[in-house]
């Protein structure tokens, strides 16, 4: 699972390091890898308590003029879910009949930044978020085609995403980042699971290595 992981994101990197020469002229700033840990949210107490989620990815920042821009960014963590009256929950690592998934996690935030000195920057961002969830493994009697179709189904995949971010430029060309980031699962609104809206909620912490242009 982890070298399919790398292979996602070192792909990802190849295709942004792809772009044309010229695309600094429409302000391409850093292309970047992170790592995040994120707890996602259950509500259910007849299931597993809100999993921790180690999350790997890569993005890159678009400057829109001197201090907007926006940052792309694609991440893969798994988690396991099981399909019980109509609604997928997080499952126990011994649950039997378990599905596997692959999260693919892509947002789009558009940010807004701070010079706090010549090499440390803050950027604020918000922006819409998408979470994939591709089934790859059951267990048991479990139904990849149920858990795959719930959150399909009512936009179940649609969050809103806020975050902080700390950036360290220690070298010419490189730089080290912190931040902090909250997806809002804003599905929760109409999808009329009766769930309190802070079901599915991602909130977390995550450190990266940029390379700046």
């Amino acid at each position: 699972m982890k070298s399919r992981v790398f292979l996602y994101i070192l792909l990802a990197l190849f295709f942004a390091a792809a772009l044309p020469a010229g695309a600094q002229d429409f302000g391409l700033q850093s292309l970047g890898v992170f790592h995040d840990t994120l707890w996602l949210a259950n509500s259910d107490t007849d299931s597993a308590p809100s999993p921790i989620l180690s999350v790997w990815g890569c993005s890159l920042r678009l400057g829109l003029d001197e201090k907007w821009s926006v940052a792309p960014e694609i991440a893969f963590t798994s988690v396991e879910y099981f399909y019980r009256d109509d609604i997928a929950y997080p499952a126990e690592i011994e649950y039997a009949d378990a599905v596997k998934t692959l999260n693919i996690l892509f947002s789009v935030p558009f940010g807004y930044r701070y010079e706090l000195a010549e090499d440390i920057i803050i950027h604020w961002g918000t922006g819409p978020a998408f979470s994939f969830k591709v089934p790859y493994k059951t267990y048991g009697n479990a139904s990849s085609g149920d858990v795959a179709g719930y959150f399909m189904q009512k936009g179940r995949f649609f969050h809103w995403e806020g975050s902080a971010d700390l950036e360290w430029k220690f070298f010419e060309s490189l730089a080290f980042h912190v931040r902090a980031r909250v997806l809002l699962p804003l599905y929760r609104i109409w999808d009329g699971d009766k769930m309190p809206l802070y079901d599915g909620l991602m909130l977390g912490v995550g450190f990266g290595l940029r390379l700046v242009y």
